[in-house]
């Protein structure tokens, strides 16, 4: 920065003592054009207006015609003010007269690119590749253009040369990786991912990316290997420890992220987000009563507790029914009403079958907070299980003008509509832009697959109903029970018969335990 300004500073006194100088003397006592054409081109620098400054440029060149710098000023103006045939031009004029010059072809090679013709500069710029084969800069724009064209084979033998002149340039070998992974050559790719994750001072940037590229090749012992080294190397970089256990997560893999997230919090102490992961890893390992005492530990204070709660509520209620409510009417007693409470209060109630009991508290959350769309939805979630679906779509409808891309809102809609038997045609369109907002979401695949049993197209629902069974975390009796009901329709009875078992297994309710035990019976 220093330089910069000092450089400026020595501009600015030279263009004063220029203009002090004309003032004083007459113009006719230079002894050449050169004083003159240095005048004009400092005008020009110092012009804010294009116009003006293309005319002192071209003043300046009058002066000195024989001045190439000055003529390639005025072309990089021409780029630099979108005249690019101008700009091509004078360029092409130039050529004639200096084919050698390496500014001047790079800047022909811009032009071109420029016109989106890429060849003609990649033409060029190889050219001047053969006069000057150790010039970085010339290199990573030809390969910056073979990657734009696709021209992986071009792309590797100049990342090579690149990689020639200096062999611990990591963006080169995170280029060769790319375009290693688009000729398919994964062994070959994972290779120099790793050589530039190596070089690059462990920027996080090239791990991700590397680790995103291990996951597609599904080399999953490699990505564990990496993250752990470095989340050893820094453990206090709490994005590292996130990125190592949603890897664990995402591979079921709950010892591991039980063990990674105790030993974080011996160093933190106090997380409420890690604090539900290891409570959920736990759970996830049947060690109920351990964690529900880490549950416990997260303060009302963040949304956490209340993700926190949910879980709480979810063990209590296979426990002991009992716990479940006695622990939701504590936190009913509580003083802070916020709309968080109410929403937990109406969805928990849901879950512990008690569903008039959920519509009393979304109905008085709404006294206070009347256009909170997540108090409105289950509301209209709790009338879905007393099967009053007149009365979720009237809730539920009139939100379609206020949150026309709500893939839930639409669900609740749609779904609405085809256990009326209604409008089945709006609610394909519905559900299936609901879909589209929220790819292979299971409630919504479970509403489109449910959708064409009604509709008679017992093939395609059983293509959506599937997919919805294979995508839930845990099984829900209703998506079940709908699948079972496709395969029934089909003739398939032992597979239904047992969908149909698993539905029981599952139902919290006792309407869908009494529908479900009915459809039992007829084996």
């Amino acid at each position: 920065m220093p330089t910069i300004i000092l450089l400026l500073y020595r501009i600015k006194i030279s263009f004063v003592f220029i203009i002090f100088f004309l003032f004083i003397f007459p113009i006719k006592s230079f002894a050449n054009n050169n004083a003159q054409a240095y005048y004009y081109y400092l005008l020009s620098l110092n012009e804010n207006n294009p116009e003006l400054a293309e005319n002192y440029l071209k003043k300046a060149i009058q002066y000195d015609q024989k001045s190439l710098y000055l003529k390639k000023n005025l072309v990089i103006f021409y780029l630099l003010n979108q005249k690019i045939k101008e700009a091509e031009k004078l360029a092409n004029e130039l050529y004639k007269t200096y084919p050698k010059d390496k500014e001047l072809n790079l800047l022909l090679a811009k032009i071109y690119l420029f016109e989106n013709r890429p060849y003609k500069a990649t033409s060029i710029l190889e050219n001047i590749l053969e006069k000057n084969p150790k010039d970085k800069n010339i290199l990573s724009l030809l390969i910056s253009i073979y990657l734009d064209q696709k021209d992986w084979n071009s792309a590797i033998t100049n990342l090579d040369k690149l990689l020639k002149i200096d062999k611990n340039n990591y963006i080169a070998w995170l280029f060769k990786a790319r375009v290693l992974k688009e000729q398919k050559k994964y062994k070959e790719a994972k290779k120099a991912y790793l050589k530039a994750l190596e070089l690059s001072s462990d920027d996080k940037t090239v791990l991700i990316e590397t680790l995103k590229f291990l996951d597609e090749i599904h080399d999953s012992k490699t990505a564990e290997i990496l993250l752990k080294k470095f989340v050893s190397k820094y453990p206090e970089d709490e994005e590292l420890v996130k990125i190592l256990l949603r890897f664990y997560i995402e591979n079921k893999n709950w010892t591991k992220s039980e063990k990674l997230l105790k030993q974080y919090l011996k160093t933190i102490k106090y997380d409420p987000k890690f604090l539900f992961f290891l409570g959920y890893s736990l759970e996830k390992q049947n060690k109920l009563e351990e964690a529900l005492k880490v549950y416990e530990k997260i303060l009302p204070d963040n949304d956490w507790f209340w993700e926190a709660s949910k879980r709480i509520i979810d063990i209590l209620r296979k426990k002991d029914k009992k716990e479940a409510i006695n622990y939701l009417k504590h936190l009913e007693s509580t003083k802070n009403k916020s709309k968080n409470l109410y929403v937990f209060l109406s969805n928990s109630a849901e879950v512990l079958d008690l569903c008039n009991k959920g519509i009393e508290y979304a109905l008085e959350g709404l006294k206070y907070y009347p256009e909170d769309l997540d108090l409105k939805l289950a509301l209209a979630s709790n009338y879905a299980c007393t099967w009053n679906y007149k009365k979720v779509l009237e809730i539920t409808q009139p939100l379609l003008k206020k949150y026309p891309e709500d893939p839930y809102v639409l669900n609740f809609v749609g779904y609405s509509y085809v256990e009326l038997g209604i409008n089945l045609d709006k609610a394909e369109k519905l559900l299936l832009k609901a879909l589209q907002i929220k790819i292979m979401d299971p409630y919504i695949l479970d509403s489109i697959g449910w959708l064409y049993y009604k509709k008679g197209d017992l093939d395609l629902a059983l293509q959506y109903l599937e997919k919805a069974v294979n995508k839930l975390d845990e099984d829900e009796a209703i998506i079940l029970e709908h699948l079972a009901d496709v395969l029934m329709k089909k003739g398939e009875k032992d597979k239904a018969y047992k969908l149909y078992q698993r539905a029981l297994k599952a139902a919290i309710h006792k309407i869908d335990k009494e529908r479900i035990q009915k459809k039992l019976k007829q084996f």
